[in-house]
């Protein structure tokens, strides 16, 4: 099962609880043009609404995850460029908002290099399994940009805004070691084993308590905006309203049967 929409720049397989999503321009580099940015916005608004989607895995196809903005198509803009600029991020902004809202985990499996906005598409993910030969470059301050798609957020939430800034400022290059110690990736591992840990992570996780992790996922992207106070009660109610779920009740029954629960993201 894929899509209601069809799409070029990527394919999505949705399969029990799992949608995969597979960057696939490797001959251009897997860029952020605005075909991408189009389809992808209503891929993630059709996907955030599914009740068969409990989970997410993006990947890509190719010796590279992705170059970023495809610079080819902008330096044909001209002076239509800040336009152009303009609609192309009024797609992948909200699409990138969605996919950090949605209730479904996001797993991103990144090999190869990566770099430009789509640094920020990785740093949205909640979970980033990386290949230990792969690079991540904070590329717009090396011709002349500023940074978009989210990325002064996704990945100041991950490494601070201290050094968000130096990585953008200098258009720095990290090695896989380095993301890892910075908080910018969760897992480096093989080259060989991206692909296979990321998806054992994805199935896990579409195995889970969607309704659970969409409310984790609200309260860790809301806790830098709220007072102490205003969180805790947030906590709260948002585990009072998760306590009426069917896999709130089920994992209970189950701890308490001393069995493994099943839930059904509902």
């Amino acid at each position: 099962m894929g899509l209601a929409i069809s799409t070029k720049s990527f394919e999505c397989a949705i399969d029990n609880g799992l949608a995969h999503i597979i960057l696939n321009q490797p001959s251009r580099g897997n860029p952020i043009d605005g075909d991408f940015c189009r389809e992808f916005a209503l891929a993630i608004a059709e996907l955030s609404e599914r009740s068969d989607v409990r989970a997410v895995l993006l990947s890509a196809r190719g010796r590279l995850f992705s170059v970023g903005g495809d610079l080819m198509a902008l330096v044909k803009q001209g002076e239509a460029l800040p336009g152009t600029i303009k609609a192309w991020t009024a797609d992948i902004h909200v699409a990138i908002a969605r996919m950090v809202r949605m209730r479904a985990p996001v797993v991103a499996a990144v090999h190869g290099n990566i770099a430009g906005g789509s640094v920020s598409l990785m740093a949205a993910a909640d979970l980033i399994v990386m290949a230990e030969s792969a690079k991540i470059s904070a590329a717009f301050s090396r011709i002349g940009f500023s940074p978009d798609s989210g990325s002064t957020t996704t990945v100041t939430r991950r490494i601070g805004v201290g050094r968000a800034r130096r990585f953008f400022l200098l258009g720095e290059t990290f090695d896989a070691a380095t993301a890892l110690s910075f908080g910018l990736v969760d897992v480096v591992v093989a080259d060989s084993a991206v692909q296979t840990e990321a998806t054992r992570i994805a199935m896990e996780l579409a195995a889970g308590p969607t309704e659970a992790f969409g409310a984790i996922k609200r309260l860790f992207s809301q806790t830098n905006d709220r007072s102490f106070e205003s969180q805790l009660e947030e906590e709260a109610q948002t585990l009072a309203a998760i306590s009426r779920t069917a896999d709130a009740q089920e994992g209970v029954r189950a701890f308490v049967e001393k069995r493994k629960p099943v839930f059904s993201g509902k």
